[in-house]
């Protein structure tokens, strides 16, 4: 979520709900997503084909 749509859209009982649906007791950030992207990019990832990657803190 961007700032915007954390401060218009994003309570209190918005971000109960969300640590309780998530598996990892820990807040989702850009970098986690950054973190997924450049091992997409890199070398590490050449033999991964047709799969999908969720980075969502094992959000249910």
């Amino acid at each position: 979520m961007t700032e915007k749509q954390k401060r218009l859209r994003l309570d209190d009982a918005g971000k109960r709900a969300i640590k309780e649906g998530q598996c990892i007791d820990a807040e989702l950030l850009p970098a986690h997503l950054a973190r997924a992207a450049l091992f997409l990019a890199s070398d590490d990832s050449s033999m991964i084909t047709a799969q999908d990657l969720i980075v969502d803190g094992g959000w249910v």
